[in-house]
């Protein structure tokens, strides 16, 4: 059986943590895999693009590195690794969280924050680790790294005891290389000068202070120098403290301090100790235990659970709190070298118990148990479809009526939701959403694919926030972003998130950007890192997007979203249409589809109509689209010309009648747009559906896959280019019945789409 391995980075990535505590333990894990029947899956890492990059020393345990946290559910088993689910944003695996197929495995360090006091300092602190803390019960096995976490994970989160395996946490693998070089000659102690040692740090858990007052307390009573070394790093406050502790006097010169130290002087430190201390009030392990022993030091430890677990002889114990009892201890060992060498030798099998292939092979032989007892493959409910959630805008855009479409279609191969802010219009119909775009479908588990569906205007920002923190399958409408990013170029993070991966190219003053003759970016950038995989509608935008980027995007195959009956296009039928909109039989019907718009070629459309009634072509104009504020742009227009009596405007429609009907009466389409980057037009789309002989402009036109009855004019088009092809078209009155339109839609249906769809996301 094979698969992949998703495991969770963001320690590594994490500054305080990717040299120690847990993100020491994650990457001990991972290097230790290669001695697992499992180190033949795929192992994904999965990192956050607002924290720091991973070190080449951690990008090499994995195979592969993804900012991606939405992929799509296929037929093989998959594990997903959580390093730090107590530690960083429980937001951030989501998609994992009830995914079919997928053994969720969470490594546990411990659970300190809510068991002792200063760390959860305000109700938010609290709230957060709360529901870090439920998030728990979406895990299937959990790895604690010791049985204190173990029994505080069962109380807290209600986890049954099989579902538990304590794995204990790796020493580093440099103290057990040190300690096998070979053997220099013995260290004789200056019994005039003995010294303990105690590892901690800048945290008053550490205790550290008993340690100094046991050792003082040795001074004072016996007149004599017992030096404490402590190893780690303290700030000067601190420092202070303890150094109060001590004396502040000539007596406190016992007290020495090592930061930052070798792990060659850390192993010597312990060599010539009399014993180290291990003072800490609560521990999730404690690594400093397993060290000493690792470095032939006998260990003193306080008796909190995590200690007591390691050290069980009562000489070696004492209360956190009670440095006479310590200083008791500490005395003993003094008096009595050869208590020193028992104690040695009792807590000598903690250092290979802890070694890093010790703990690994814990870890990977559980989960191969798991995966074992799981059934090859995700089960598969026959007659069960694949199911896909589509995150869309509420408008009436591209993206929500493709998506709207799918989802109402008969013969979908897939069952889709729609996620949208609120109920919509698409073509004339009214359709209602699954729900709003949030993120209740990356929770819900419910889905093989989460699909974001982006295109290049402010209504698609609320998808965008989603993409942006999870990525996953991404249909690119446009590969324009650029209305969308400068719409919200001055929103919290938004700049941030594409500064951080356009660098020093993003525009300050985007006005100027523009007008650049060489612009660094479509704005497409974010979206091409986190879109696994990226797919676009046509072949123009997967070639700009090859040329300019180097990535190679997926094309679906464009589709109109309004179909006809040969029976609806047939002359008889036809003529009714006519008759019913009040179009004369002999006048020939040009209809401009789409916005309307100077940019959309209004003008040309309006000259090209005085050229052809110039030549006796008996043509009228109707504009089909949205007007909006342009009516008396186009009236102005059209009295310019003198064309205002063959100019019409149908600026408000019930679209399932009108805007069709006029596809069904009209003889030619126009659609002129400007450059559009490769976008095939929806307006052009459903001329081409209804059979019906269209000119437009090269771009466009190239885009839908140019069938004969497309007449294509130059980007930089003239009145008299359209009016010869419309002319053309008038000449010839071929029959709308045609095979080219039977052809044009064989491909480009919805049902080719949505196959088309399922094969890149490797659905079945």
């Amino acid at each position: 059986m094979s698969g992949t391995i998703y495991v969770d980075l963001r320690c590594l990535q994490d500054l305080a943590y990717r040299w120690r505590g847990i993100g020491y333990h994650t990457a001990a894990l991972l290097r230790s895999r290669k001695a697992s029947s499992l180190s033949k899956w795929k192992i994904v890492g999965l990192t956050d693009s607002r924290m720091p990059s991973l070190c080449s020393e951690f990008e090499s345990l994995v195979d592969e590195t993804t900012i991606s946290l939405n992929p799509c559910t296929t037929n093989e088993t998959g594990i997903f690794i959580d390093g730090s689910p107590m530690t960083h944003d429980s937001r951030f695996g989501l998609r994992f969280q009830n995914l079919r197929g997928v053994i969720r495995a969470a490594v546990l360090y411990d659970f300190i924050p809510l068991d002792w006091p200063g760390y959860l300092v305000t109700v938010a602190n609290r709230m957060e680790y709360m529901a870090r803390l439920a998030r728990l019960k979406s895990f299937e096995v959990f790895y604690p790294i010791s049985g204190y976490t173990a029994e505080r994970l069962a109380e807290l989160v209600g986890v049954s005891r099989e579902r538990i395996k304590v794995t204990g946490a790796s020493v580093r693998r440099s103290l057990y290389e040190i300690q096998q070089r070979p053997a220099k000659p013995p260290l004789v102690l200056d019994q005039n000068s003995p010294y303990f040692v105690t590892l901690g740090g800048d945290d008053k858990r550490k205790n550290t202070e008993v340690a100094v007052k046991a050792v003082q307390r040795l001074n004072v009573l016996y007149g004599r120098c017992v030096a404490l070394k402590v190893i780690g790093h303290y700030g000067e406050s601190y420092k202070a403290d303890l150094r109060r502790i001590a004396g502040n006097d000539d007596r406190a010169d016992f007290l020495q301090f090592y930061s930052y130290i070798p792990d060659e002087q850390v192993v010597s430190l312990h060599a010539g100790a009399i014993a180290a201390i291990a003072p800490s009030h609560i521990e999730g392990f404690s690594l400093p235990v397993a060290e000493a022993a690792v470095c032939g030091c006998p260990v003193i430890v306080s008796t909190c659970a995590a200690h007591m677990e390691l050290v069980q002889r009562t000489e070696a114990c004492f209360r956190s709190d009670d440095y006479v009892e310590l200083a008791e201890k500490l005395d003993a060992l003094l008096r009595e070298p050869s208590l020193g060498a028992s104690l040695v030798k009792s807590q000598a099998h903690l250092a290979p118990n802890f070694h890093e292939e010790a703990v690994g092979s814990r870890f990977w032989h559980s989960l191969e148990d798991v995966v074992a007892k799981r059934p090859t493959g995700t089960v598969v409910v026959e007659g069960r479809k694949p199911r896909l959630a589509f995150l869309c805008p509420a408008d009436s855009s591209d993206g929500v009526n493709y998506a709207s479409m799918i989802r109402e279609a008969e013969r979908n191969p897939f069952d889709a939701d729609v996620f949208a802010d609120s109920p919509h219009h698409a073509n004339g119909s009214r359709h209602e959403p699954t729900a709003g775009i949030s993120t209740a479908p990356f929770v819900s588990g419910r889905y093989d694919g989460i699909i974001s569906v982006l295109g290049n205007s402010s209504s698609y920002k609320h998808v965008l926030a989603l993409f942006e923190r999870y990525g996953g399958p991404c249909i690119l409408h446009d590969v324009r972003l650029t209305h969308l990013y400068f719409e919200h170029l001055g929103q919290p993070g938004f700049f941030g998130f594409a500064e951080d991966l356009l660098g020093s190219k993003v525009p300050k003053e985007p006005h100027t950007w523009l007008m650049e003759p060489d612009p660094p970016s479509l704005c497409v950038v974010p979206v091409i890192r986190r879109a696994t995989p990226l797919m676009v509608q046509t072949e123009v935008q997967r070639s700009i997007l090859q040329k300019r980027y180097g990535v190679d995007a997926h094309v679906l195959t464009c589709c109109p979203n309004l179909f006809f009956e040969n029976e609806e296009l047939a002359e008889r039928s036809r003529n009714q249409v006519r008759k019913l909109l009040g179009i004369s039989s002999d006048s020939f019907l040009v209809t401009s589809f789409g916005e309307v718009s100077r940019a959309n070629g209004m003008d040309t459309s309006v000259a090209a109509v005085e050229l052809l009634r110039s030549w006796k072509i008996p043509v009228e104009l109707c504009f089909a689209g949205d007007l909006r504020s342009n009516k008396l742009d186009v009236r102005g227009v059209a009295e310019f010309y003198g064309m205002a009596e063959h100019v019409r405007y149908r600026d408000e429609f019930d679209i399932e009648k009108s805007y069709r009907n006029l596809l069904i009466a009209s003889d030619a389409g126009v659609h002129l747009p400007g450059y559009g980057f490769g976008r095939a037009p929806m307006p052009l789309m459903n001329c081409l559906s209804a059979g019906l002989p269209t000119v437009a402009s090269s771009d466009a036109a190239t885009a839908c896959g140019a069938p004969e009855y497309l007449s294509a004019v130059p980007d930089c088009f003239s009145p008299l280019q359209v009016a010869e092809q419309l002319a053309l078209i008038w000449e010839a009155r071929a029959s709308r019945e045609s095979h080219a339109r039977v052809a044009f839609l064989e491909t480009h249906n919805l049902e080719s789409y949505a196959r088309r769809i399922l094969e890149v996301l490797d659905l079945p």
